[in-house]
């Protein structure tokens, strides 16, 4: 599936093929997706999409060698990853008490 976003730091349309089974497998939206871009591939976009497959959420920082990552951007990024760290692990526990369910 074919997703468009706008890049705010480089002011160009990007075009991104997400595979139907990345919306499938998610349980909460807009869900985080990264694309790096630029030339160099120096530019890191944070988007978040729907179930629609659109954006409705873009945070872009430039990747530079002195600084990579903000410490904002470094935050906001453990923080997103986290949450679906934490929603993983809820999800694979009751996976598990329904499998124990199942098999008695």
């Amino acid at each position: 599936m074919k997703v468009v976003y706008m890049c705010p730091f480089c002011k160009k349309n990007h075009d991104i093929n997400l595979d139907q089974k990345i919306i499938e497998k998610q349980t909460s939206f807009p869900f985080p997706y990264f694309d790096l871009h630029g030339e160099l591939r120096d530019i890191l976009s944070l988007l978040y999409i729907d179930t629609n497959f659109k954006v409705r959420g873009v945070e872009t920082k430039q990747l530079v060698e002195a600084n990579i990552f903000s410490q904002d951007f470094a935050t906001s990024i453990s923080q997103t990853l986290m949450n679906e760290i934490s929603r993983l692990e809820e999800e694979n526990k009751k996976l598990r008490e329904e499998i124990a369910r199942l098999k008695k």
